[in-house]
């Protein structure tokens, strides 16, 4: 029986990795793809990903650093010819080179600017890179220069590996096989008949080869065979190749192949894709598989007995295995809860609740986090601390009437009785004489409040059975609460009694915050924000930002605020606004998790987190000012989710000149390419299946993208 193990560590350091002007600072290794591994020998192993991620280990991944690359590009592919030599490739042309294993790493110009896939040394010196358009580059330096090798053909390039110095194989759309035995000056087609996207390639010997790949959907008129990854097999050298089997239902696609001899293969891709054969490839046995997450690459030791392995995948996924993927372990250091809202009381110090009683703290600016021992296992959905003078008391709200309290700064957590069993939403404190008020929200229109510094609660009539998701004081009297269906409640006398304001909107509100007694925003369900001047006595419809929800909003100051949301589906989203709400322009790095929480210390400094224990922070307001006007510059694509078409707009000040749009799949294999005639135009979807699709923009000097979901 396959087990699976977590390895859970909750005093964790920085994740020193970057991605544009946010640093995750949680978990590790950090929640977004990772696309490429390799282990030159047992104990030294890299693995890449996206913004630019580099990982290392030097003792047989027991632990594992990040190291700076110099590129917050996605790095698609990595190899180490030796431990103390290597490369990795990704988007754009990016090529990054070591020769000091990795402590330092420089940016190589090969002339270049499309995604460049695989990666393969033959030795120290000689080594091969593939990529879209039919590109492969060659070095004989150890990847100081790189030179264009002919291939003859235009397609995308997957994966390419070599058998020995001169016999080398790439692999690629439309069943492409390519091989070379002059070391890569003359390619010959040795493709079979197929349509197959073909993905990896891996020669465990140099008679003995297979390759892996999955049909395309958008070239089918009609629904595709049930049967969807095929694996291919060659014993004469490459010469021929035959399809050896067809595995997996519809939307199922097997990415990457892997064999340790030349019975023993491993091949896996999207979720509960995992196979391995112990005779040749003759049968395929279905592994239970040790993640719910997608495997996009895997690497095993060529050593001893051939157990050892390592994968890597969506989200974050990096496991081990030492029994030839009898059972794996998961390499996670850090929490990975849901995390649900964030308190700043000082530049510091940091508080962030979540699911299962999880409460995070740090006291250096993020540097360090520490799993707080709160005592319960109940969702916590918010938290809140109040620092004046000798004060330094905090509070946690959560499932089932949970309150929780503090007054050591965390080191333990106090239950207050609530007089209530419904789920509390949020919960919020506001001065009030030597002591301080406090109101929590909740569900069926409860709540809650304290005029004692929280030790007893009692209910208020709030007029509504809405659940209440999010409450606001700007000041010591006036308060604001958000909840389903549109609701907003005002109190003008520190919450003894509240009042209903129209909102204008029937959608669920999520968050509400004022960063003034006047001025307020509310964010709700498929990006609503609703923003009043006044007080709340009326709310308009600002704008609404394309995504399933915007969860959290926040204001350090007037005019510049922040907002986050997402769905688990097309992912996160972080945008700001420096003209008090008229434009929001995103901030958040590509392929970011879905974000629920926000909190700033000042208009520069802040932490946003979410699913999967994601932690991010900024300290420059989340994006430089030129990042800021290259991302005035956006997509825009309606409907959403997108039907058999969609219309995508272009900003007018893009020159359109030589300029094409593509449609990629998660893996960035483009599907559809056409070229951007006009600012608004449409694309014709029908030929795609349901899932999530990347849509780019390709300029001279501009490059755009966006996900859209495909119903």
């Amino acid at each position: 029986m396959k087990k699976t193990i977590i390895l859970l560590i909750v005093f964790i350091s920085s994740v020193n990795i970057q991605a544009q002007n946010w640093l995750c600072v949680n978990p590790f290794p950090p929640v977004w793809n990772l696309t490429g591994v390799h282990f030159p020998d047992a104990s030294h192993g890299f693995v890449v990903g996206d913004f630019g991620t580099i990982l290392s280990t030097t003792d047989g991944g027991a632990n594992w650093t990040s190291q700076s690359s110099g590129t917050d590009k996605m790095l698609k592919a990595v190899y180490f010819p030796t431990v103390q030599s290597g490369c990795a490739v990704g988007l754009d042309g990016v090529i990054v080179k070591t020769e000091n294993g990795g402590s330092d790493w420089i940016t190589v110009n090969a002339g270049v600017n499309s995604q460049l896939t695989s990666v393969f040394f033959t030795d120290a010196a000689t080594g091969y890179i593939a990529g879209y358009y039919g590109i492969i580059l060659k070095t004989t330096d150890g990847g100081s220069n790189w030179t264009a090798m002919n291939t003859g053909v235009t397609k995308t390039l997957s994966s390419i590996c070599f058998t020995n110095a001169n016999t080398g194989f790439v692999v690629g759309m439309d069943g492409t096989i390519l091989k070379t035995t002059d070391a890569g000056l003359h390619w010959s087609s040795k493709s079979p008949e197929s349509d197959v996207e073909l993905t990896s390639v891996c020669f465990p010997d140099q008679t003995t080869g297979y390759a892996v790949g999955h049909i395309k959907y958008y070239k089918n008129s009609r629904a595709p065979d049930a049967d969807t990854s095929y694996i291919y097999k060659t014993t004469d050298e490459g010469e021929t190749w035959v399809l050896q089997k067809k595995i997996g239902p519809v939307n199922f696609d097997l990415l990457c192949i892997y064999f340790t001899d030349s019975n023993t293969g491993y091949s896996a891709g999207t979720t509960d894709s995992f196979f391995k054969t112990t005779d040749g490839g003759n049968t395929w046995i279905k592994q239970p598989y040790a993640t719910d997450l997608w495997i996009n690459s895997f690497f095993f030791i060529r050593q001893g007995l051939n157990q050892t392995g390592y994968a890597v995948g969506s989200d974050g996924l990096l496991m081990k295995t030492t029994d030839g993927a009898t059972s794996w372990t998961h390499i996670v250091t850090g929490a990975i809860n849901y995390l649900t809202c964030i308190s700043s009381p000082t530049l510091e110090t940091t508080y962030i609740s979540g699911d299962g009683g999880a409460i995070l703290k740090t006291a250096n600016g993020g540097a360090d986090w520490q799993m707080l021992n709160t005592g319960t296992k109940h969702w916590l959905s918010s938290v809140c601390f109040y620092v004046k003078g000798s004060i330094n008391d905090g509070f946690a709200v959560g499932d089932s009437g949970t309150i929780i309290k503090t007054t050591d700064q965390g080191l333990t957590w106090q239950k207050i009785y609530s007089e209530t069993t419904e789920n509390l939403m949020a919960v919020t404190c506001m001065p009030y004489g030597p002591k301080y008020r406090g109101i929590a929200v909740g569900t069926k229109g409860t709540i809650l409040r304290t005029i004692d510094s929280g030790v007893l609660w009692y209910p208020v009539v709030s007029g509504t059975s809405m659940n209440l998701n999010s409450v606001s004081f700007p000041d010591s009297l006036n308060g604001y609460i958000v909840g389903d269906s549109g609701t907003i409640l005002k109190s003008s006398d520190a919450g003894i009694s509240w009042t209903s304001q129209s909102s204008g909107t029937s959608k669920n509100l999520f968050s509400v915050h004022f960063p003034d007694p006047l001025t307020g925003y509310a964010t709700g369900v498929n990006g609503i924000i609703l923003k009043t001047t006044n007080g709340g006595t009326t709310w308009e419809h600002a704008i609404t930002i394309p995504c399933g929800r915007l969860s959290s909003i926040y204001f350090p100051e007037p005019n510049t605020g922040y907002v986050v949301g997402g769905d688990y589906v097309t992912g996160g989203i972080i945008a700001k606004t420096t003209d008090g709400g008229v434009n929001w322009v995103n901030v958040n790095p590509p392929n970011v998790t879905m974000m629920v929480a926000v909190c700033f210390s000042n208009v520069t400094t802040g932490f946003v987190a979410g699913f999967g224990g994601a932690i991010m922070k900024t300290e420059n307001g989340g994006t430089y000012l030129s990042d800021l006007l290259k991302n005035e510059h956006r997509l825009i694509v309606y409907p959403v989710p997108a039907g058999d078409h969609i219309t995508l707009c272009l900003p007018e000040s893009i020159s359109l000149k030589n300029t094409s749009i593509i449609v990629c799949d998660m893996q960035g294999c483009t599907l559809l390419e056409q070229p951007a005639l006009s600012h608004s135009m449409n694309i014709n979807l029908s030929g795609l299946s349901s899932g999530v699709f990347i849509i780019r923009f390709k300029g001279c000097n501009e490059i755009l993208t966006t996900k859209i979901i495909r119903q």
